[in-house]
């Protein structure tokens, strides 16, 4: 009963960050709407987006870019990352003790991602935010290992800054062409895809038991035992 007990304490305080979250990202977004103002509305959007909220950042990224400056974007953007994976850092540690981590503990199991990125982890988030491989697993791997919060926020200002005044420019070549719609649009496709596909790897894996990983290989040693990080 106090395990239970627990657990409800931990669901409440994570719904209640999750809702701050939500909260602020949909008003900062109403309001920019309501008085004008696409700087406003594409905080508010990046402000969800750049966190555990599944938000198509790059397809905001890309409208943006028809009325904002790449370089507005990209600091902006950059500093919204910044300091919502601070917010999400809190999140998920708070999540690591929750029996639903149990599902995702698999994860560190002698995984390569997991191995590579520690070997020199400010070097991993500038490569697994600039690219397009997702982010959401380096992140994790950060927090898991407690690399310094400074260093994340930095690494992740200029990777996902860097990524996003990239992706501004590209926006603005493709307003000149008449094509920023129809990319909009495959941006989209391509995110709700992403979410699928995920949905389905989590749902086979359940359906086997968390015996075996994504990889194909079987369990590593204690998941709890992260591995060393180089700060």
């Amino acid at each position: 009963m106090l395990t239970s007990s627990r657990g409800l304490s931990r669901t409440g305080k994570l719904v209640g960050i999750a809702a701050v979250v939500g909260v602020a990202s949909i008003g900062c977004w109403l309001v920019g709407l309501a008085i004008g103002s696409v700087l406003m509305a594409f905080i508010g959007l990046m402000t969800g987006a750049t966190t555990f909220v599944p938000l198509p950042a790059d397809t905001f990224v890309l409208n943006a870019s028809a009325d904002l400056d790449p370089v507005v974007i990209g600091v902006v953007g950059g500093l919204r990352n910044a300091t919502m994976v601070l917010v999400e850092r809190r999140w998920i540690l708070i999540f690591v003790d929750h029996p639903a981590f149990d599902r995702f503990a698999g994860f560190f199991h002698q995984n390569r991602l997991v191995t590579l990125t520690s070997r020199n982890m400010f070097l991993g988030l500038l490569v697994g935010g600039a690219s397009f491989i997702p982010f959401e697993p380096f992140r994790l791997i950060a927090v898991m290992a407690d690399y310094s919060p400074v260093r994340y926020a930095i690494a992740t200002f200029l990777s996902r800054g860097g990524r996003y005044y990239v992706l501004a420019l590209v926006g603005s070549a493709l307003l000149e062409v008449g094509f920023l719609q129809q990319a909009i649009w495959l941006t989209l496709i391509l995110f709700f895809f992403g979410l699928w596909r995920s949905a389905v790897r989590l749902l086979r894996r359940d359906d086997h038991g968390g015996a075996e990983r994504s990889d194909g290989s079987e369990p590593g040693p204690d998941p709890d035992e992260t591995p060393e990080v180089a700060r």
